[in-house]
């Protein structure tokens, strides 16, 4: 297998990790920021809300079709008559960060200095809701000394990994062939199998100190093609001296 020139990675548990997840904390932290509020609704009743409208629509879309924070936020902003102090996407960087504070996953921001040193491109695919902007301003906070190519979330294009329609746009962005590029994530069926699947050399981050729920998952999927496995960024690393 050739070194790649370059190399696209997932976000959420592969490149920064969210231990603590929690959307009441999320509603809590943009409530404050409702400027009109006719009908007097309370955190609570908006909170309980938020949630019931996020579990049908994630019902409903299945795992392939993804929907933007702007349009759902805008749908329950109009529900209530409610307005903000603040642009969408500003509410949305205030909710996320009220859910989850995101950490650099253990070793990671050495693993893209490293890859900076040696030439090689990066960019990032997320399977995400939040939009493209506050991804972007995330991942710039979290590696400030970083600078991806590209960072693409499934909220602007529709379609979430494994659909190959993620992969594509990303292979149009970079200008390259499918064999020059490789892929790492920490889910088997969204990153190796999409992935895998449309031609990128994948790569499974599989860091057990990182928390998250897919490692059971993860264990039962055999994809029928070669992958890399690494168990940590020292390893990944590693593959790339060799």
């Amino acid at each position: 297998m050739n070194k790649p020139k370059m190399i696209l990675f997932d976000y959420g548990g592969t490149l920064m990790s969210e231990p603590y997840f929690d959307p009441a904390s999320g509603n809590a932290a943009i409530y404050p920021y409702i400027c009109q509020n006719p009908h007097n609704i309370s955190l609570e009743e908006f909170g309980a809300y938020l949630l019931k409208l996020f579990d049908e629509i994630k019902a409903l879309r299945g795992d392939l079709i993804e929907i933007h924070e702007h349009i759902f936020m805008k749908n329950v902003l109009e529900h209530f008559d409610m307005k903000l102090s603040v642009p969408f996407e500003e509410a949305e960087y205030i909710t996320w960060n009220g859910i989850s504070a995101p950490r650099q996953t253990p070793g990671a921001a050495e693993m893209l200095a490293f890859l900076r040193d040696n030439n090689i491109r990066t960019g990032v695919i997320s399977n995400l809701c939040w939009s493209g902007a506050v991804l972007t301003r995330r991942l710039t906070e979290g590696f400030p000394e970083h600078n991806f190519e590209f960072i693409l979330a499934s909220s602007e294009y529709i379609f979430r990994k494994p659909d190959p329609h993620m992969f594509e746009m990303a292979l149009r962005k970079s200008g390259l062939e499918k064999d020059e590029i490789w892929y790492v994530g920490n889910d088997m069926a969204a990153d190796v199998v999409g992935a895998g699947s449309f031609g990128f050399h994948p790569v499974l981050y599989d860091d057990r100190s990182v928390p998250h729920n897919l490692f059971e998952r993860n264990e039962k999927i055999k994809p029928d093609f070669p992958y890399l496995y690494v168990r940590n960024w020292d390893e990944f690393k590693d593959l790339l001296e060799v």
